[in-house]
């Protein structure tokens, strides 16, 4: 019995499940032989895919890929994480254009210095470059699958150096232990307070002489603000609460909020940050960021495990809670 209820659920899962397989190899046994491979999946949230470039003398590269999309599309457009030489990095993004009636897949990419081509089901690539993985090996960041109900964000690459810096000296003190195994654990299993070092570090506030609170997220709902429990963060105030606004002119006491959405299950970690600034007018903004980070938590911290920081992006918002006034929040 037991055996037919697991054939059953193996027979659902591929109905909700759907794949193809695309690949091309090159001088096969010989010096300069290279080849590429891609799964495709299709499931209810969108498309999943991974991909391998392969050259045996120099260059592996892997690329995990993701968005919206269905079997029907005849092309997609996809979100990319990079993978080389023991280094994660956000890839941008990537076409994939179906031809000859789904018999060959045209790929073009940041990465690709030219647009691959690969072909259905090629069997000498899956014989040399292995089974591809699987869906639930795909990394992802789930967020890319969410639309975006506020208002429109205008963001750019934050370009300022230090938060990697800051981030490779992290990871070091938790290889080399120098920090206690309550903070190595907290680190480890906390992105949040991983977003509030590097911030810390980088001179936007002081953890040590900050006051910090739980973060609690206001959203409207029915008719009223009610506490959204998918989100989980920290609040640091720059000043006490007994600081008086009237007299901070120059803005100087600031609020930052560090959250997550955890109803995002993917491997890859959106945190926002808010830089809120004393602001006494009807209508206010204020600094913000965009951060992903993935910890590579399945390989030892000496070959490549850690945290890495995928992409950090940054803006100015409106307060959601404040409307009309000038640019930007108008």
């Amino acid at each position: 019995m037991i055996k037919i209820t697991f054939i059953l659920c193996q027979i659902f899962f591929s109905l909700l499940i759907s794949q193809d397989y695309y690949g091309a190899m090159k001088n096969i046994g010989k010096i300069s032989e290279n080849g590429a491979d891609i799964i495709i999946y299709y499931d209810n949230k969108g498309v999943r895919a991974y991909m391998h470039y392969y050259d045996n003398r120099y260059d592996n590269t892997s690329f995990y890929l993701f968005g919206r999309g269905d079997k029907n599309d005849k092309s997609l457009q996809l979100r990319s994480l990079i993978a080389s030489e023991g280094s994660y990095w956000d890839g941008g993004v990537y076409i994939l254009e179906f031809l000859d009636d789904r018999n060959r897949i045209l790929i073009n990419g940041n990465r690709l210095a030219n647009p691959l081509v690969l072909l259905k089901n090629d069997k000498d690539s899956r014989r040399i470059l292995g089974e591809p993985l699987k869906i639930e090996d795909i990394i992802v960041d789930e967020s890319y699958f969410e639309e975006y109900q506020g208002r429109q964000l205008e963001l750019s690459k934050y370009e300022k150096s230090g938060f990697g810096e800051s981030l490779a000296s992290l990871n070091n003190l938790i290889l080399t232990k120098k920090l206690s195994p309550k903070a190595i654990k907290n680190f480890d299993s906390d992105p949040v307070l991983v977003a509030t070092f590097l911030f810390s570090e980088n001179g936007f506030f002081s953890l040590s002489t900050s006051t910090l609170e739980k973060y609690e997220k206001n959203i409207y709902k029915d008719g009223s603000y009610i506490v959204d429990p998918n989100f989980k963060g920290y609040t640091y105030k720059t000043c006490g609460d007994d600081y008086d606004p009237e007299e901070d002119y120059e803005g100087k006491c600031k609020t930052l909020n560090f959250y997550q959405n955890t109803s995002f299950s993917g491997d890859i970690v959106f945190i926002e940050v808010e830089i809120h600034s004393t602001c006494l007018d009807d209508s206010c903004s204020h600094e913000y960021h965009q951060l992903r980070l993935f910890n590579n938590s399945k390989v030892d911290r000496n070959y490549g495990g850690g945290w890495y920081l995928i992409s950090h992006k940054s803006g100015v918002r409106c307060d959601e809670l404040r409307g009309g006034g000038s640019p930007p929040c108008l």
